[in-house]
């Protein structure tokens, strides 16, 4: 069977079985053709397949005519912020973010940092699936160069504009951080040192082993977690593989869900920016973020899952804030896509303001048990099998905008097909424990069910 998948989060596959050069050369391709050549940022991650799909796509863009400029091994917030920087007319990014390490991704970023838009995307497929590419002569090929790894510098210090840097100096912190490997750890280095911040870095390297689940979840979280209480650090944070995803392990050796990121984040930010704030999410995270954002008088915005989805709501709705509950977090200011060092900064912040711990900041926020589980679907069958999940809960308010939702008093169930994996990713959110057990055995077994009948 292979595993390739298409869409707003770009080119996802497993390595050798769905995503290969020639794969990577047609859709890179495709992309220089979709821009007629100009300047293109290209950033891989660490995965042991990266470079060579490095190598296939900065092949391709500079066959097309398109200047390559090479940012090496660069998260994703870093390549996302060199685009605009750089003047450059796109970026290609190459790793896999939160999948196991047999996949790998080619994601296509626009001339303002973001991820294609739906629009811009459809507009790119058509000419990837078109099949016919520009291809220059010998003497109107593309030029290439590789940027110094000094201009992540600016990026650092942009970040850094965002929050109290006094305040957070006088903080004092130590931190433990968790890179699983990926490619986030160099300019965490420096951020950290510029802010004063006492940094205990582990899975560091850039290897091309993943040395645990790359989603940063509880589970994630053990070698964090067992460093807590001996280091003595006000704070955790495990992060996946490009930067854009974060879980927090409290001082008291709590590992929180993902979840928790976005709210942690909003509730301090909102308390700083005032009433009337737009902020934007997906109908799949948790409810504490909807409290916190009515608490501070915002208006909470949903839209459908994904990157693409979220940012570009909060460009059109000029939203100050934007996340989800995967621990990704979006704030105004910064490069327009999920960025963990720019969530990990303001969570200092909030813990210097406040005069707090991380877990202090936990205790004011209101909390749910939430269940995330994945039922293997093939794509094709997807969608009907969740349509058929509606008469078994008619006693619920149900949304439709992106897979389903069924709303209770107490909790939430949410259904929709994955658009990286072949899928069905199910989340189910209640007030007590044993009712949100009792709601995901419940619905596991009905989709169980339907996915064999």
């Amino acid at each position: 069977m292979q595993f390739l998948r298409i869409g707003t989060a770009g080119l996802r596959g497993r390595i050798g079985a769905g995503l290969d050069p020639a794969i990577s050369i047609g859709f890179t391709s495709a992309f220089g053709t979709y821009l007629e050549g100009g300047k293109i940022v290209v950033g891989r991650d660490s995965r042991f397949s990266s470079p060579m799909l490095h190598h296939s796509a900065v092949s391709a863009l500079m066959s097309c005519g398109c200047q390559v400029l090479d940012a090496g091994i660069c998260p994703a917030p870093l390549l996302q912020f060199l685009v605009p920087h750089c003047g450059a007319a796109g970026g290609v990014l190459i790793g896999a973010g939160h999948h196991p390490a047999e996949w790998n991704a080619i994601v296509l970023i626009d001339e303002k940092g973001a991820y294609l838009n739906s629009s811009s995307t459809q507009e790119f497929l058509d000419v990837y699936h078109g099949g016919r590419y520009t291809l220059n002569p010998w003497n109107s090929i593309g030029k290439y160069e590789h940027l110094s790894e000094n201009i992540q510098e600016k990026y650092i210090d942009s970040l850094i504009e965002l929050v109290d840097r006094k305040a957070v100096k006088a903080g004092k912190f130590k931190i433990v951080a968790d890179f699983c490997n990926g490619s986030g750890s160099r300019a965490a280095v420096l951020m950290a040192k510029k802010l004063g911040v006492e940094m205990l870095s582990i899975n560091d390297t850039f290897s091309g082993v993943l040395p645990h689940d790359p989603e940063p979840r509880p589970r994630s979280a053990v070698q964090v977690r067992s460093m807590m209480r001996y280091t003595k650090a006000h704070a955790g944070f495990v992060f996946n593989s490009d930067m854009s995803r974060t879980s927090i392990v409290t001082d008291d050796a709590e590992t929180l869900s993902e979840e928790y990121t976005f709210p942690l984040v909003a509730d301090h930010l909102l308390s700083r920016l005032g009433k009337g704030c737009r902020v934007i999410t997906n109908w799949c995270s948790t409810r504490t973020a909807d409290e916190v954002v009515a608490r501070h008088g915002g208006e909470m915005i949903k839209t459908k899952v994904g990157q693409a989805f979220v940012i570009d709501k909060m460009l059109e709705t000029d939203a100050k804030l934007a996340g989800d509950g995967s621990g990704s977090v979006a704030v105004v200011g910064a490069p327009p896509g999920f960025d963990s060092y720019a969530a990990m900064i303001i969570i200092l912040e909030a813990m210097a303001a406040r005069k707090t711990s991380s877990a202090g900041l936990m205790e004011s926020l209101p909390r749910y048990h939430i269940i995330k589980k994945k039922v293997n679907c093939p794509s094709a069958h997807a969608y009907t099998l969740i349509r058929k999940m509606r008469s078994h809960f008619s006693n619920a308010a149900i949304t439709e905008e992106d897979g389903l939702r069924f709303d209770w008093k107490d909790g939430w169930i949410h259904l929709r097909a994955a658009m990286t994996e072949p899928i069905i990713r199910m989340i189910v959110e209640w007030k007590t424990k044993e009712g949100a057990e009792e709601k995901a055995n419940e619905v596991s077994t009905l989709v169980e069910r339907l996915v064999v009948s």
